[in-house]
């Protein structure tokens, strides 16, 4: 080596005796970590220089493609680290959310960098895109600037969508597409690559191109050439940024949300689903000591166990089903989660019953990767997504797919358009939520609830009706004319212990109502929509639970 060059090498190091200095006479716990980072730089900057002049030697295009491959997963790693670094500083120690993954990242990274790296070589500079002179700064400078942009872009949409999952949810809930339903956080990951760049291209020009710009001076290169080469690789370090966090979010998209997360949402399902048989077998053995079961005209039937295959099914009363309907169209649709009477007239249900468990009120199935859908199964005219778009009103479910999250086809099937009313965005995401959330508590609180809801259209002043025929002219929706409810009741029966009931009317409107004022009894529930609730209840109880309702006794 030569002696001379070893000599300037000691006389530039000595320069770190100025910030060593300062750091001894005013941080001297701060040494340590200084040695070992300015030890650690060395090393990479030494292992990096002896792989480029082998790269440089050889000049070789996929060898100079397969270190781009190994920095970029280098790379990757860093960013994850950083993002996890953040996570844990700002992470709420009551949400488990999933890691960055390393593989989008690093694929991310490797493409945008080698797309917009091989269009500068190929059909930018007037050089061979083979050589490994100038791929390997090219690329390198085009990484670095990458992955500084990535950290900062994944950082921000991770944190969003953690921060903002109802808002994702929501919007998919109303029929919005996946894509649509991710453009708010995609728009805050693109600013924050995007607004830093354009800040510092001011700070980039006068400080850190000049640098450049004088490297490329002492290698040859004439001023303007020297101006043409810098401008590009500024527009250059933007786009590969842009490009490879749309990369790495669309894999790591397909990650969360789609085919390759699945295997995951499988094994979890298959836990929940175990846990929850246990659970289901619970209940109904202490449901039954308590002589909750009995014989009656609508039953739900539960197979018997293996050992007593012998044994006759036992029969349980489906306790959450309203009595048959005569002055009005009714079609009764039985699905896995719930039990809708369908109103043919309206385009939307007379009712919706279901019986929440404990169990029920958990699962790994998410309404994130279910689209509503029309339900075949009922004649047409019937609603379709066509007839909420663009009609201020959200797909209001009646069986919430919150309290289907157990099973997948529960989950699927509670987005049919027969188990959906026209709702108030307002209401549908304030009070109608926290009423839906309440109900999933009291599932839990008490092992199991039965549940009655749906639509009330109101005819003159406080009077209601549910879908008989009226003079009054109804407000529809849509090219098939979907009633839009003034009002949404609610009535939910427990049977655990001393039985009770209690009801909910909310206004199909935006503005604020209380859960108190809400509050109804079933039996003035009963008399607004002419339905009879929870027929299969002896008499005396089905009075004495129906005739009032109060929150404090829930």
């Amino acid at each position: 080596m030569n002696t001379g060059l070893i000599l300037h090498t000691v006389l530039g190091l000595l320069l770190l005796l100025i910030p060593a200095g300062a750091l001894y006479l005013l941080e001297r716990k701060a040494l340590k970590s200084f040695g070992i980072a300015i030890v650690r730089m060395v090393l990479q900057l030494l292992v990096l220089c002896l792989m480029v002049r082998i790269l440089i030697r050889v000049d070789n295009l996929w060898l100079s493609i397969l270190w781009l491959l190994l920095m970029a997963f280098y790379a990757a790693w860093i960013v994850v680290i950083r993002c996890r670094n953040q996570e844990d500083k700002s992470r709420d120690s009551t949400q488990n959310h999933g890691a960055v993954p390393i593989i989008p990242v690093s694929l991310g990274l490797f493409v945008g960098v080698l797309v917009v790296g091989l269009w500068l070589l190929g059909l930018v500079f007037p050089v061979r895109i083979s050589s490994a002179r100038w791929f390997v700064p090219v690329t390198a400078l085009l990484l670095g600037h990458a992955t500084t942009m990535m950290i900062r872009g994944l950082n921000t949409y991770v944190s969003a969508l953690k921060a903002d999952r109802e808002q994702y949810e929501f919007l998919r809930g109303n029929g919005q597409p996946h894509l649509r339903a991710l453009m708010p956080f995609l728009r805050r990951s693109l600013l924050a690559v995007i607004s830093p760049t354009v800040a510092n291209l001011s700070a980039l020009g006068l400080f850190s191109m000049p640098l450049l710009l004088g490297g490329i001076f002492i290698g040859g290169v004439s001023p303007i050439n020297a101006f043409f080469i810098m401008l590009c690789m500024t527009v250059s370090c933007v786009a590969v940024s842009v490009l490879s966090l749309g990369i790495t979010i669309f894999l790591s998209d397909r990650i969360f949300f789609d085919k390759l997360g699945k295997l995951m949402l499988m094994l979890a399902l298959m836990v929940t689903m175990t846990a929850c048989t246990g659970r289901k077998g619970g209940e109904a053995a202490e449901q039954d000591a308590n002589g909750l079961y009995a014989s009656g005209n609508t039953m739900r039937t539960e197979a018997p166990e293996a050992e007593t295959a012998s044994r006759k099914a036992k029969t349980v009363v489906m306790y959450e089903m309203p009595a048959k309907l005569a002055d009005r169209p009714e079609q009764i649709l039985k699905r896995k989660g719930y039990t809708t009477s369908y109103n043919s007239r309206t385009k939307t249900p007379n009712w919706v019953a279901w019986h929440l468990t404990k169990s029920h009120t958990y699962g790994s199935n998410q309404r994130s990767q279910e689209v509503f859908a029309e339900d075949e199964s009922v004649k047409a005219p019937r609603a379709t997504d066509n007839d909420y778009y663009n009609s201020r009103y959200d797909r209001g479910h009646m069986c919430p797919a919150g309290d289907n999250k157990w099973d997948r086809q529960a989950m699927t099937e509670s987005f049919l358009f027969t188990n959906v009313c026209p709702q108030n965005h307002g209401l549908n995401k304030y009070e109608w939520n926290d009423l839906e959330i309440l109900c999933r508590d009291w599932a839990r609180k008490y092992g199991a609830i039965d549940i009655v809801c749906g639509p009330l259209y109101s005819s003159e002043g406080e009077r209601f009706r549910v879908g008989v025929n009226s003079e009054h002219q109804q407000k529809t929706i849509g090219r098939n004319k979907v009633w839009v409810p003034d009002a949404f009741f609610k009535v939910v029966l427990c049977r655990q212990g001393h039985p009770k009931a209690i009801g909910f009317v909310y206004r199909n409107e935006g503005k604020k109502q209380s859960m108190e004022e809400a509050v109804c009894s079933v039996d003035e529930i009963e008399t607004m929509t002419g339905i009879d609730f929870f027929p299969a209840l002896d008499d005396t109880t089905e009075r004495r639970v129906e005739a009032n309702a109060s929150l404090l006794e829930w």
